[in-house]
């Protein structure tokens, strides 16, 4: 039998190689893909409970509380906040701890309604605009944007994949 080529176990051993070379690419490329839908997924809902935070510390500091935020009623200037939602502004920073650290997140300036309407507008587009005040009844809405950097970007340095921006809004009532 001299001369019929390598081993049959080598022979194997070999194949296995080949097989795995052309699945590897494959599974590395799914587990990458996991880890980042995860990524996504943990910076999406930070940036919605930072909002919720936010809309919350504003509704909780109403016109009628002892440090009030947002505009006051008839156009009284605020004690505590002479800057209409800078404190709700903070109040999302800090709640966005894992993402606000890294300099890509942008709160815009909360609104204040007097009754929920459907034909508000949506986003930045309101971003300085004041319609109402933060008493009893009404509506403040917080919205901040992130941009998210997928890992295999920076880690890769592949300038083709931009950044993607994730937003997320958030309106509760002023009960206080």
């Amino acid at each position: 039998m001299a001369g019929r080529g390598a081993d049959p176990v080598t022979r194997s051993h070999g194949q296995a190689l080949v097989e795995f070379a052309l699945v590897a690419p494959l599974l590395f490329l799914l587990l990458i893909g996991i880890f980042e839908a995860g990524r996504f997924i943990l910076n999406l809902e930070t940036l919605n409970n930072a909002t919720r935070e936010g809309a919350r510390y504003a509704v909780v500091h109403g016109a009628q509380s002892s440090c009030p935020s947002g505009p006051m009623p008839g156009g009284a200037a605020n004690p505590c906040e002479p800057f209409e939602g800078a404190h709700t502004i903070a109040a999302v920073k800090d709640a966005a701890v894992g993402i606000a650290s890294l300099g890509d997140l942008t709160v815009h300036t909360p609104l204040w309604t007097q009754a929920r309407s459907t034909s508000l507008p949506s986003g930045p587009t309101y971003d300085g605009v004041v319609r109402g005040d933060n008493y009893r009844g009404s509506y403040v809405s917080v919205f901040a944007e992130y941009a998210y950097e997928p890992i295999i970007k920076s880690v890769f340095d592949i300038g083709l994949i931009p950044d993607i921006t994730i937003s997320a809004e958030s309106t509760l009532v002023v009960n206080h």
